[in-house]
């Protein structure tokens, strides 16, 4: 199998701890259990920090021994070679997407500077005799200054401020840029973390190494204990409920994904009581009124393995919460905060089912998406590549049977292919010989778009930004003549958005509203 097929489809996704629930029943209750509870007894120098960089990179040497710096968009692109070999070759191609408007944006332009610069420096840094991949998140293009004795550096949301006088500081000190590797692709395209640090050469181009805590926190035994004893009453029920070929007879199969896309909503309204407002939520989620209807009758006749699930996976976080709040106020030569406050991202806790992420979702995550709201309420930047659409949809989308998909039943609502995919097949056409042009309503109507008004217009039908009600009318109008015809004749990405922010938050957003065509 090809590099660009291994990095494509075999994407590994690292769990938080509660979510094994959702996604291995009462096994992998079991295993966040027993991992959090070897945390107090060593098993502590076995997580480690989860940065929080930005952009994600990758970048190595392929079979004949050529340099290659792209992302990930590059590496599967379809249409234009995406695998950068020179460092002019990687500012173009970051320039002519969305078909070169990105030249008008004085910060893009930047960008693809700054990714022109790494291009050498990654590149010595990278043994001519290594074959294969490095996937990673670059945490610095310029090195820090050393203020009041620590360097501080803000990827994206987190601010790390290290020990100028450490040994990582005095690393720092000599890079000129860093980076964190998540997985290694080998020439056999086999992934697995990175093991050797000491592959790289030079001091240019500094590759962290992970940073453990130093000091075993005090785990809440008790309450793992009580923990266990729901798991031992209710298991075999939690299981029957998640049943996965029970769930596909009845074209449920995307039941886990479902109670994970919950789970993120809660972050900003709040994880305490978490799954008593499940049914709410999901009758105002994108989920088809059919498949809601089949969910909730299911839950009734599982209520006390659905009730158990969730006491289960609160109880986790809550362990697991504290943990992190302790190991976060550790004294160590590296600190993370975000807009002042301490606290990271989290840890990965490496497990032989596979790593397991430790993040307080109530802190991070809801720092983090409160931080890209503030900064960039569906600003045009937002619309530049697939890969910033919204983590928790695409998360959602991952593993959909798709004859039970969202999409899959709503095509009955549409009279013609419905736009999100007709939008996908725009953009992946980009760069081709006779790439599609067009987007067809349901009349039949054909409009001409450009791959910034398909950008933009997939952005809109995936986003988070706003209330679910909103996305699945916006979903059904954009299949319309009136809609699709102002977007097409739209001008820019920023005269789209003020088409739909016009159109559907003039009231903020709030109005319980359906769309004309339902």
């Amino acid at each position: 199998m090809r590099f660009n097929e291994i990095i494509n489809e075999a994407e590994a996704r690292i769990q938080h701890a509660e979510d094994l629930v959702f996604f291995q029943g009462s096994a992998g209750a079991n295993r966040a259990l027993d991992s959090l509870s070897s945390m107090g007894t060593g098993g502590h120098t076995s997580a480690t920090i989860k940065w929080d960089g930005s952009p994600a990179v990758i970048f190595g040497r392929d079979e004949s021994g050529e340099f290659i710096l792209t992302d990930k968009s590059g590496f599967g692109a379809k249409g234009y070679d995406g695998k950068s070999k020179s460092a002019d070759d990687l500012e173009q191609m970051f320039l002519n997407r969305s078909g070169g408007k990105n030249r008008d944006k004085p910060g893009y332009v930047a960008f693809a500077g700054r990714m022109k610069a790494m291009f050498p420096i990654m590149e010595k840094a990278v043994p001519i005799e290594h074959r294969g991949y490095f996937k990673g998140d670059m945490l610095y293009f310029d090195t820090p200054t050393v203020q009041n004795g620590e360097l501080a550096f803000t990827p994206n949301t987190v601010t790390y401020t290290v020990q100028a006088d450490s040994d990582v500081g005095k690393r720092i000190i000599a890079s000129s840029a860093a980076v964190v590797i998540h997985r290694v692709v080998d020439a056999e395209g086999a992934e697995s973390p990175l093991t050797d640090y000491d592959i790289f050469t030079g001091s240019k181009l500094l590759v962290l190494p992970p940073v453990v805590a130093q000091t075993a926190p005090r785990v809440n035994l008790d309450k793992l204990k009580s923990l266990k004893g729901v798991i031992a009453k209710n298991g075999p029920a939690i299981d029957t409920l998640l049943n996965k070929e029970t769930l596909v007879s009845m074209q449920v199969s995307d039941f886990a994904q479902i109670l994970y896309a919950y789970t993120n909503s809660k972050v900003d309204s709040g994880l305490a009581n978490i799954g008593k407002d499940f049914v709410q939520w999901l009758t105002n989620s994108k989920v088809s009124k059919k498949k809601q209807a089949k969910i909730i009758e299911y839950i009734k006749t599982h209520m006390q393995a659905f009730q158990s699930m969730w006491q289960t996976v609160q109880g986790i976080m809550e362990v697991k919460d504290d943990i992190i709040t302790q190991m976060e106020s550790q004294q160590t030569d590296i600190k993370a905060s975000i807009a002042g406050k301490p606290g990271g991202e989290g840890y990965v806790l490496a497990n032989p089912g596979g790593d397991i992420k430790l993040v307080n979702r109530s802190e991070f995550s809801k720092a983090n998406r409160a931080i890209k709201r503030e900064s960039n309420e569906m600003k045009a930047i937002d619309f530049i590549e697939d890969d910033s659409i919204d983590g928790d949809f695409a998360d959602m989308k991952k593993g959909f049977d798709p004859a039970d998909s969202d999409d899959a039943d709503m095509d009955k609502e549409f009279k013609q292919t419905p736009m999100i995919t007709q939008v996908g097949k725009v953009l992946d056409s980009r760069g081709n010989p006779n790439p599609v042009t067009e987007l067809t309503s349901d009349s039949g109507k054909k409009y001409k778009i450009t791959s910034a008004h398909a950008q933009a217009i997939k952005m809109m039908l995936t986003t988070d930004a706003v209330k679910p009600n909103i996305k699945r009318e916006f979903t059904l109008d954009i299949q319309q003549d009136e809609l699709l015809g102002a977007m097409s004749s739209a001008k820019s990405q920023n005269d789209m958005i003020q088409i739909f922010k016009d159109k559907y938050m003039a009231d903020g957003g709030n109005t319980e509203r359906r769309s004309n065509y339902t």
